[in-house]
């Protein structure tokens, strides 16, 4: 099984910390990267205003949908009365015709929804990518001045797969685990901020889903 070279390198770089080298014992911690990330109060709230702004795109989606479907039914009326033999062929063409007009709207309305979904989709992702990208540089940097603050010689990251999607450390020593020290210094201060958010997130569930108005 091939892994990548990045991989290849980190893990060299690691034996030889580990295997102490230097003139002194090499300190080594280990972070979740990914429950960091996810706990973090910056993304727990950007993550409310984003899904705020989700669902108010959502809305207008479904409001859309009923209006075609109201459109749709008005169509489907009218075609029927165009066949109706108790009226007179002037009405009957009238009918036809109103039909094809609601028909053309019907047509466009749709067209307009998914030019909505696809517009706003592509939107938010762009969004959701540069938003992750800042918190996760933010968190990366935070870590490298705590590294140097303690005197760490290497931090490696326990959320991280390989292009196998396995998992790059199998094993290491929990108490050597940073993770909640690190997630409580970057969230003092801000613990009523979390609790809220993470109420909130509770209450909307999972809103991971795209816009589309099915969804």
């Amino acid at each position: 099984m091939r892994e990548p070279s990045r991989l290849l390198a980190m893990l060299a770089l690691a034996a030889c910390t580990l295997s102490g080298t230097g003139a002194r014992a090499q300190r080594i911690g280990y972070v979740d990267m990914d429950k960091l990330f996810q706990g973090y109060y910056k993304t727990l709230t950007s993550d409310s205003a984003f899904q705020k702004q989700k669902q108010l795109y959502r809305q207008h989606a479904k409001d859309l949908v009923a209006e075609i479907e109201a459109i749709r039914q008005q169509r489907d009326q009218l075609q029927e009365d165009s066949l109706n033999i108790a009226l007179s062929d002037a009405a009957r063409n009238e009918k036809r015709q109103a039909a094809a007009e609601k028909d053309a709207i019907y047509q466009e309305k749709k067209k307009e929804l998914k030019a909505f979904v696809q517009d706003k989709d592509k939107e938010l992702g762009k969004k959701f990518l540069k938003l992750r990208a800042d918190i996760v540089k933010e968190l990366t940097e935070y870590i490298k001045g705590y590294a140097k603050e303690q005197k760490y010689d290497l931090i490696l990251d326990t959320s991280g797969l390989s292009k196998n999607f396995i998992p790059v450390i199998i094993y290491y020593p929990t108490d050597q685990d940073l993770t909640e020290t690190l997630l409580t210094r970057l969230n003092r201060g801000h613990e009523d901020e979390v609790a809220k958010a993470k109420e909130g997130k509770k209450k909307t569930g999972d809103t991971a889903a795209p816009l589309s108005p099915g969804g």
